[in-house]
C-alpha cells in the first residue's frame, strides 16, 4: 500500500475564505493561518495562495482563464488542500474542493459542529438527524477536523494511506451506491423516466 509521508515541508493551497469573526481576519488570512499551523504542526508550510503574485505579474482578474488555470496548478502541485468551511463558503471554494478531488489532492475540511455543515441534531422534510454532516462536504473531504489544532495534530501523523485519498470517483461510486440500494425504492425518480 502507498503512504502520503508527512515531510518537514508541505505545500498547501488553502480554499474558501475566512470567517467574518476569525482571528485571522484579514487580507492576508492566508499567510497567518499558515504560520499558526507551521507553529502547532511543527512543520514548514509553503502557503499557495491563489491572491497573491509578484510586481512583475500582473494578475488580471479580467482573464478567467488565467485566474481559473493559476488557481487549478496550484492546486494540482499542492502537497494538501484545505477547505476553511464558513457558513458563507463560495461558489470558488466549493470548485477547488471538487478540483482537490480532481487531482487527488488529500482534502482536509474545518467545519466545527454547530456550523452549517456540521450540526449535532438537523430536522430535514419532518426527520430529525444526529451528527449531521452535509453529504457535500462529508463526502469529498478526507478529513473533517473543527479546529486549527485538530488539523495540526493530523499533519503530525506520520503517515496516512493514499488509498483513503478520494478522487472525482467519488461521484460515480456515490450514483452507484444510491442506485444499488436506493432507487428501486424511488418512486419520485423513476416516474420522472429515470
Amino acid at each position: 500500500m502507498l503512504y502520503f509521508r508527512r515531510m518537514d515541508q508541505l505545500k498547501v493551497y488553502i480554499a474558501g475564505k475566512v470567517s467574518p469573526t476569525s482571528v485571522f481576519g484579514t487580507h492576508d488570512w492566508r499567510d497567518g493561518f499558515c504560520t499558526a499551523l507551521s507553529d502547532l504542526s511543527g512543520v514548514k508550510l509553503v502557503n499557495l495562495d491563489p491572491t497573491k503574485s509578484h510586481p512583475e505579474f500582473t494578475l488580471d482578474e479580467t482573464d478567467a482563464r488565467l485566474v481559473f488555470g493559476r488557481d487549478c496548478f496550484m492546486i494540482r502541485e499542492a502537497d494538501l488542500v484545505i477547505v476553511n468551511l464558513t457558513d458563507d463558503i463560495s461558489v470558488g471554494g466549493s470548485q477547488e474542493m471538487l478540483i482537490a478531488k480532481h487531482y487527488g489532492r488529500p482534502l482536509v475540511g474545518i467545519a466545527p459542529w454547530g456550523g452549517k455543515f456540521r450540526q449535532r441534531e438537523k430536522e430535514i422534510s419532518g426527520n430529525v438527524y444526529q451528527d449531521w454532516i452535509h453529504p457535500f462536504i462529508q463526502v469529498p473531504c478526507d478529513v473533517l477536523v473543527e479546529t486549527i489544532e485538530e488539523l495540526a495534530t493530523w499533519i503530525t501523523q506520520q503517515t496516512f494511506p493514499l488509498s483513503s485519498i478520494s478522487t472525482l470517483s467519488v461521484l460515480d461510486e456515490s450514483i452507484q451506491h444510491y442506485l444499488d440500494q436506493y432507487y428501486e425504492h424511488d418512486q419520485y425518480l423513476k416516474t420522472r423516466g429515470l
